[in-house]
């Protein structure tokens, strides 16, 4: 049985406050900002600098001598409470020493900054290549310290696996155990590396473990009623749930985790056997293929949306007629997965939103180019595609518990995230995390070069115009990574290269089982690698010999994402650590953002100023194209800003004593 204090921390939450509004949100922005300002960097470079000198100070003592200073240090973090911050300033040095001698380098003061910064709960902003899987793991370190639970987020299970390896033995010098929770594990396994002081996992491991242990605790998720019911059993029994708690999460390349992939609520749900609407599915499928967009049904390419006008109804409730007394004869229920059908048939392609492998969808995050397997589209969607595609269509699912990832990650009483491209975002951070920015500066100055961003009005002549720099860079006996936003574009750009002969690496959802070997080596001399937005997270590209005196890695963007932090995280693949490199972006008018978030006469008149040929012209066209990209991104704000506020009345809607999941 466990102490009544342990007792109550393993299912302990921090219940998440509703987002302000009104006057309220602008007192509440001014003090994010407040809180982010320039100060606090020099405020933290400054004490960076000065806590790397103390390790190196370090550096000539003994390992027993380091030993008794660590538990000192240990100590006194364990004992902090509220003055955390300065405890884990006093204890960085010996962590750095520690980590010099596990793991053979020693950390620069940007790392140590990074390091302050997470400690201190904020949203750190540090560039790709800069060594923020050491970062983490010194903030980490002395988080496990206090003998609370540590969980360090990645992006997925790859990773996890890799990071818990790598940094094991600096874990273990510190008297700390670590581990690694992966998709494959079983419930009994999960539970032991839980159990660690230090847990590598992904958001969706780590989620859809806290919700069954609610679901198996139900109302004894409650600490109290726990206890009462233990005693009066005598204590014998315990439930078979997995998590020790949540109180530290460190979450690497934030901005995916907590805002891009954050309004996807997470759910637990068991095959529900539903022949009858298994069949309608195929039947609305054949349905929408009848009907003619103009005339039964309108389409909103922004929001991605479809809608029946009175023509479409008309003739749905004809098709109900003809079935009499049976199940079909329900307009309201054909309609609306008429219209999911044809959501399916106009907006999720093949290639771009989802594959097909081994007969199952298997959904894509746009965001990063990855599959997501085991995840699957709601309200019929997901059977839309299926029907669409001429697959066995699945049983439709009862939903157990559901949790968005936003609210999930406002439950832990310390939150800190680390990436790349943070900046574009800090604001929105803010508001939903109270994550204040903190911006760390390179080891090193970066000297690599932008190229003039090329705009164009097909995409023909876009792909046309990426094929013919590939080979001039290439011809340089430079390396090229070229980033697209999609499968069906990558597999283009590989046929139109191999009518080049040239030898490429193609790397996107459908190959990705070589995915850190394959961007490893996309620094080596006239290297060509195709990938989707996925080569921007998680590995290193290091230049082969020879590579840096030719002007280093060049980076190509395809196309502008609806999110500017995407397209700047795969343009910051390229110098790395002061090295050379360049990038480049192409896009066109036919593009999917300019397609969805630029007007018509915007569009008119951006191909008009293409036609000239000036540049005068083009820089009009990338002031529409950046107009256009900052609508995208207000309109995703304002979708995950609408997902909390779900979040909030569907809890609020909760009878008393019901569990935080069900929702």
């Amino acid at each position: 049985m466990h102490a009544p204090l342990a007792e109550v921390r393993r299912t302990e939450l921090v219940l998440p406050e509703k987002l302000p509004v009104g006057l309220d949100a602008v007192v509440h922005r001014a003090h994010g900002a407040w809180h982010s300002r320039r100060k606090f960097s020099r405020e933290f470079r400054e004490q960076a600098f000065a806590l790397h000198a103390a390790a190196g100070v370090l550096a000539s003592a003994g390992d027993l001598e380091l030993k008794v200073e660590m538990r000192e240090r240990r100590e006194a973090v364990r004992r902090a409470g509220a003055t955390w911050r300065e405890a884990f300033a006093d204890a960085l040095p010996v962590i750095v020493e520690q980590a010099h001698r596990a793991l053979g380098f020693r950390a620069f003061p940007v790392q140590l900054m990074g390091a302050l910064g997470l400690a201190d709960g904020r949203l750190v902003e540090m560039a790709t290549g800069e060594g923020k899987t050491l970062t983490i793991a010194l903030a980490a370190a002395a988080a496990g310290w206090q003998a609370r639970p540590v969980h360090v987020i990645t992006a997925n299970d790859y990773l996890a696996t890799r990071d818990a390896a790598t940094l094991r033995p600096l874990y273990e010098r510190c008297g700390l155990t670590v581990a690694a929770v992966t998709g494959p594990m079983e419930a009994l396994e999960r539970r032991e590396a839980y159990r660690a002081n230090v847990v590598y996992t992904t958001s969706k491991e780590l989620v859809a473990d806290f919700l069954r242990d609610r679901l198996v605790l139900g109302v004894m998720a409650d600490p109290g009623r726990r206890m009462v019911a233990k005693l009066v059993r005598g204590g014998v029994g315990e439930e078979p749930i997995v998590l020790r708690g949540l109180h530290t999460a460190i979450v690497d390349e934030a901005d995916n985790q907590l805002i891009d992939e954050a309004v996807t609520p997470l759910i637990i749900s068991r095959p529900q056997p539903n022949e009858a609407l298994v069949e309608l599915c195929r039947q609305a499928n054949r349905l929408a293929a009848e009907l003619l967009p103009g005339e039964h049904y309108e389409l909103d390419v922004r929001h991605k949306e479809a809608k029946l006008v009175e023509a479409g109804h008309a003739r749905i409730d004809d098709w109900c007629a003809q079935h009499g007394r049976s199940i079909f004869n329900q307009p309201g229920w054909v309609s609306g997965l008429v219209v999911q059908a044809l959501q399916a048939r106009h907006f999720f392609l093949r290639d771009k939103q989802y594959v097909i492998s081994d007969g199952r969808v298997i959904i894509v995050d746009e965001s990063t180019g990855r599959m997501m397997p085991g995840r699957s589209w709601q309200l019929g969607l997901h059977q839309a595609v299926e029907a669409k595609e001429g697959l066995d269509i699945t049983q439709p699912n009862e939903s157990l518990a559901r949790l968005s990832f936003q609210r999930f990650f406002r439950l832990f009483r310390r939150l800190g995230g680390i990436t790349g491209t943070a900046a574009e975002a800090a604001s929105e951070f803010w508001q939903i995390y109270e994550l204040p920015f903190l911006k760390v500066p390179p080891n090193r100055p970066n000297v690599r070069q932008r190229w003039p961003a090329r705009y164009f009005a097909t995409a023909d002549e876009k792909w046309r115009a990426v094929v013919e720099e590939i080979c001039a860079v290439h011809a340089q006996g430079r390396p090229v990574l070229v980033g697209t936003r999609s499968i069906s574009a990558s597999e283009h750009l590989g046929r139109l290269l191999t009518h080049r002969n040239l030898s490429f690496t193609l790397l996107n959802a459908v190959r990705h089982e070589q995915e850190a070997a394959i961007v490893l080596l996309a620094g080596e001399a006239k290297a060509i690698t195709v990938a989707t937005n996925m080569a921007g997270r998680g590995t290193d590209i290091r230049l082969g010999t020879g590579v840096a005196s030719v002007g280093g890695l060049h980076v190509i963007v395809t196309e502008l994402h609806e999110s500017g932090r995407i397209d700047r995280q795969l343009e910051g693949r390229a110098g790395r650590q002061g090295d050379p490199g360049s990038s480049r972006t192409f896009a066109s008018l036919e593009d999917d953002l300019a397609e969805r978030f630029m007007s018509g006469v915007a569009k008119r008149f951006a191909a008009r100023l293409l036609a000239t040929g000036s540049a005068q012209g083009e820089r009009w066209v990338e002031k529409f194209f950046q107009r256009a990209q900052a609508s995208a991104e207000a309109a995703a704000f304002h979708r995950r800003r609408r997902v909390m506020e779900q979040d909030h009345e569907l809890a609020a809607a909760l009878m008393p004593g019901q569990a935080l999941d069900q929702i």
